[in-house]
């Protein structure tokens, strides 16, 4: 059963925010490990190449928050860097496929899918129990 969310009466404790950004910081990477068509139809074929990109930088908020062990964050840190070399602003935007295929064939993205595979392997432990935390397995 999937964890209720706090009430505005209820914050969210510091492990609760954890491992709900982690959830959709890992649904990001599983959308950028994908082929470009894949990618854009995950991402609804609007604004991939920059929603993408910033989406999965999101992970440096998950460094040094004492849930992922030194290699993880290592690795979470590493794949945002190689993002930053991704021209998002200056691939092809806006609405519809051949326009985000376009931006997602861009060579920047072809080995950033290689290491998103590699980060989704190095956290696979994390995310076995960040699944169990929230009630999804």
């Amino acid at each position: 059963m999937f964890r209720s969310m706090p009430t505005d009466k209820q914050p969210l404790s510091d492990e609760e925010e954890f491992h709900s950004s982690y959830s959709v910081f890992l649904m990001s990477l599983k959308f950028l490990a994908l082929p470009p068509d894949e990618q854009c139809a995950a991402m609804g074929d609007y604004n991939v190449a920059w929603e993408l990109k910033d989406d999965v930088l999101r992970g440096r908020y998950l460094i040094g928050r004492g849930h992922l062990s030194v290699e993880q964050e290592a690795w979470v840190g590493a794949l945002a860097g190689a993002l930053e070399g991704v021209p998002a602003q200056t691939l092809p935007a806006g609405a519809g496929r051949d326009t985000n295929l376009a931006a997602m064939q861009h060579p920047s993205w072809t080995p950033l899918r290689s290491m998103a595979k590699e980060v989704l392997n190095a956290l696979s432990a994390f995310t076995t129990e960040n699944a169990r935390y929230l009630g999804l397995r």
